[in-house]
């Protein structure tokens, strides 16, 4: 009977380890810090957008294939995991970027007037993007556009979102947006990380050379 016993167990051990193979848990996790992120492109390539003020509003997190921290590698062999939910991570992340190439960012939610229009308060930072701006909070940022994005898939090699950009009350665009990256090819962890920020880098530059977004920025 004892030695009976042991062999269901260690079949029931080995059953049960497959399983969770087999669900493509991610085995390692990588640490996404906001501080750390640094802006490496050329901020000079996008010099027609210095001096320019923007509004940057609320993003949302609309991605499936993510948990509220994190996302995974599209092996699930890694997880990437940051120090505030995604959508505030791109928010910070997104904020240095614009401002490494000259951007003005205005915010109106410390400055003594209306908050912007595309704002809904909520629990924690970027709250939630209002997809219509209300016309009266409009007229407080008169000829400043105001910036908001929505994460619809995120891995480390596919990133696809939507970008909104209001002025003057009015939608001005809404654009679907994909980048995506080559497989890692390695499994440092350091390297890892920084790619993480290459993936915020891509997706930013990619917006800035969009011709729709040059249009009505």
């Amino acid at each position: 009977m004892r030695k009976n016993f042991t062999w269901k167990s260690i079949i029931l051990v080995c059953i049960i380890g497959l399983f969770l193979v087999g669900c493509g848990a991610a085995s390692s996790k990588i640490l996404m810090k906001q501080g750390k992120y640094t802006p490496q492109f050329r901020a000079g390539d996008y010099s027609h957008y210095k001096g320019k003020k923007l509004i940057l509003a609320g993003f949302t997190n609309q991605a499936g294939n993510t948990k509220a921290w994190s996302y995974n590698s599209a092996d699930n062999k890694y997880m990437y995991e940051g120090d505030a939910q995604l959508e505030s991570y791109y928010w910070y992340c997104f904020q240095k970027a614009f401002r490494h190439i000259g951007v003005n960012i205005i915010d109106y939610r410390y400055a003594g007037g209306p908050r912007p229009y595309g704002y809904r308060y909520g629990w924690g930072y970027g709250w939630g993007y209002g997809y219509e701006p209300p016309p009266e909070a409009a007229r407080a940022a008169r000829g400043v556009p105001e910036f908001g994005m929505t994460l619809t898939s995120l891995t480390d090699q596919e990133f696809s979102f939507k970008v909104y950009l209001y002025k003057n009350g009015e939608t001005k665009l809404e654009k679907d947006f994909t980048v995506k990256m080559s497989a890692a090819g390695t499994e440092n962890v350091a390297d890892l990380e920084k790619r993480s920020y290459r993936l915020v880098d891509l997706a930013f530059t990619m917006i800035m050379k969009d011709k729709d977004f040059q249009r009505v920025f």
